[in-house]
C-alpha cells in the first residue's frame, strides 16, 4: 500500500476521533520516520508490509483509548521531549502553570525536592531552566522512578538524585527550599467520567480514595514543613474544585504568602505557600 492510500484508510477507521486527519499524519511520521513535508513529497511510496501491519494496529489502540503518547513513546512538555509509558502520567500542559511558578519564586543556588514525580517532567523542566538549583526527586513506583531517571538524565545532561518512597519517607533529616508535587487527586466519582485515554493512565497517579480527593494533599501540607527551610515554598497542583481547601489546610499548617495561580484556561491550577 502507497503511502496516500494509507493515510486515507487511517482517516477512514480514525473517523471517531476528534483529529482522524492529524492521527494518521502522526502515526505515519512516527512509523516511517518521515516528516510532514516528507509524507506529501513521498505519498506514492511503498510502504514495507511490516509497517503496514505496525501502523494498523497502533491505530486500533488509538480506537481502545490508548493514548498517543503512550504509542510513540514521547511527550512536548515545556519545550523538552519527555520518555513516557503506561507506567506514568503523560505530562499536561496546564502542568507547565507549576513549572512556571516555581521558577518565578526560584532565586539561587536552592534545594528542590519533587514529590509524586511521574515522569519526572516538572523537576527536569526546573533543572534545565535552573541549572544552578540542587534537585531531588522520589516516586512510590518503581517503574516510574526509572523513567523519570532517563528523562532526567537525558534531558539535564546530569544524574539525578532520586529515591523510591512514598511522599517523605525517602527524605528524613533533609530539609529543602522548595517542594514540589502534583499528586494524585481525581476522586472515585470524578474518575467515572473521564475520558478512555485518561483511564489508560496509571490509577495509582490518578486517584485519591478521599470524597474529595485531598487525602494525599492533606498528608503532603501537614508534613512539608518537618522538610522545608525557613522561607521554603510548597507548590502544588489540583483540580480548580479543590484549591479553596487547600488554601484553608495550608494556613491551618503555618504557611504563609498563600495564593493560587490559574492555568491558561483560566482556572485555578496550583497553590502555593511559605514556611515562617
Amino acid at each position: 500500500m502507497r503511502i496516500k492510500e494509507l493515510r486515507s484508510l487511517l482517516s477512514e477507521r480514525l473517523s471517531s476521533l476528534e483529529n482522524p486527519a492529524l492521527e494518521a499524519r502522526i502515526l505515519l511520521s512516527f512509523f516511517l520516520s518521515m516528516s510532514h513535508s516528507e509524507l506529501i513529497i513521498n505519498d506514492t511510496r511503498e510502504i514495507p508490509e511490516d509497517r503496514e501491519r505496525a501502523i494498523l494496529d497502533a491505530a486500533a489502540l488509538r480506537l481502545e483509548g490508548v493514548p498517543m503518547a503512550y504509542i510513540t513513546g514521547k511527550k512536548e512538555f515545556y519545550g523538552y521531549t519527555f520518555s513516557v509509558n503506561s507506567d506514568v502520567l503523560i505530562p499536561q500542559p496546564d502542568t507547565e502553570t507549576l513549572v512556571e511558578t516555581a521558577l518565578d519564586a526560584l532565586k539561587g543556588n536552592e534545594k528542590v525536592l519533587d514529590i509524586c514525580t511521574g515522569s519526572g517532567a516538572i523537576i527536569t523542566s526546573i533543572k534545565a531552566q535552573k541549572p544552578e538549583i540542587m534537585a531531588f526527586f522520589s516516586d512510590i513506583s518503581e517503574k516510574a522512578l526509572l523513567v523519570a531517571k532517563k528523562n532526567y538524565e537525558s534531558i539535564t545532561g546530569e544524574k539525578g538524585c532520586c529515591r523510591l518512597g512514598s511522599l517523605f519517607e525517602p527524605w528524613n533529616g533533609m530539609r529543602f527550599n522548595m517542594i514540589t508535587a502534583n499528586p494524585p487527586y481525581v476522586t472515585r466519582a470524578w474518575y467515572e467520567g473521564v475520558s478512555k485515554e485518561v483511564k489508560n493512565e496509571p490509577e495509582l497517579a490518578l486517584i485519591d480514595e478521599d470524597d474529595d480527593g485531598l487525602g494525599i494533599t492533606r498528608r503532603i501540607i501537614k508534613e512539608a514543613p518537618s522538610y522545608l527551610e525557613k522561607g521554603g515554598y510548597l507548590i502544588l497542583e489540583a483540580d480548580y474544585r479543590q484549591h479553596e481547601e487547600i488554601r484553608t489546610l495550608l494556613e491551618k499548617h503555618g504557611f504563609i504568602k498563600i495564593r493560587t495561580i490559574n492555568d491558561l484556561s483560566g482556572l485555578e491550577r496550583v497553590s502555593l505557600g511559605s514556611i515562617c
